[in-house]
């Protein structure tokens, strides 16, 4: 039997949550519960489940799944352009009617349609496929990828729109990829405690991190870049507000079910 002071937390490893589980991997935080890493789909779904009590999963995804709460502890945002939710392509974006998406991620997938239905006036189809470029443009006019791997997305073979960007010019609001979710009901402060405080080592030691992960100065150079001043840890007013825009317009072209914010 599941221990109540001992949750089941799952966390995606892309490089935007390292700084997140840093602190527990090296001893610099106890870590009052069992860690479990996934992608941010897979996350949602084993949250669905009952499997995780704790997780940090896609924001559509909170509004598909009943009785999830928000905890402000931590989240994944950004503010503008993003470097890691790419759409690419050979054609322009005006000719652009179908798209292979990721399938390790939904929230960029319904921020993918939100964009063409209010900013370019037509639905797109999208495909869940491949996460390489070349076998995603097989089955489509463009791709969408996520993560780490979109750093390595060819900007002068492809044509590309960072939806980050794409998103800011649209509503002019922070867009939050991913939030930290429990069920309503259930108490977990030492948990959620400990992720609160381990976002603010993570974000003393983003150098430390960023050179860990690089095989290149200028790779180090890139990922701090991207971890100070792309993505945003701290569920703000403006991220909720951000958050708030998101599932509303989400939910009235019916790609979640609810839209109203329940916090922990």
């Amino acid at each position: 039997m599941r221990s109540p002071s001992h949750p089941r937390v799952g966390i995606h490893e892309f490089l935007n949550s390292l700084p997140i589980l840093y602190p527990f991997r090296h001893g610099l935080l106890d870590t009052p519960f069992t860690l479990v890493t996934d992608t941010p789909a897979d996350l949602a779904r084993r949250f669905a489940d009952g499997d995780l009590d704790i997780a940090l999963i896609p924001s559509i995804e909170y509004g598909r799944i009943p009785g999830a709460v928000i905890s402000p502890a931590v989240c994944i945002a950004s503010l503008g352009k993003v470097d890691t939710v790419l759409l690419f392509s050979e054609m322009g974006i005006e000719d652009v009617e179908t798209v292979c998406v990721d399938p390790r991620s939904s929230s960029s997938v319904a921020m993918l349609k939100i964009i063409f239905r209010e900013r370019f006036h037509r639905d797109v189809i999208t495909i869940t496929g491949e996460t390489d470029p070349a076998m995603m443009l097989r089955s489509a006019d463009a791709g969408l990828i996520i993560g780490d791997a979109a750093f390595s997305i060819d900007r002068e073979k492809y044509v590309t729109h960072d939806l980050g960007e794409l998103w800011f010019q649209h509503c002019g609001r922070p867009f939050v990829h991913a939030v930290l979710c429990a069920r309503e009901g259930q108490k977990w402060p030492q948990a959620l405690s400990a992720l609160a405080e381990a976002k603010d080592i993570g974000k003393s030691h983003i150098g430390l991190i960023a050179r860990q992960t690089a095989k290149t100065h200028e790779e180090a150079e890139r990922n701090i870049e991207y971890l100070t001043n792309r993505i945003r840890y701290d569920l703000n007013s403006d991220e909720i507000e951000g958050l708030s825009f998101f599932l509303s317009t989400a939910q009235a072209m019916g790609l979640c079910e609810r839209s109203g914010l329940t916090f922990y």
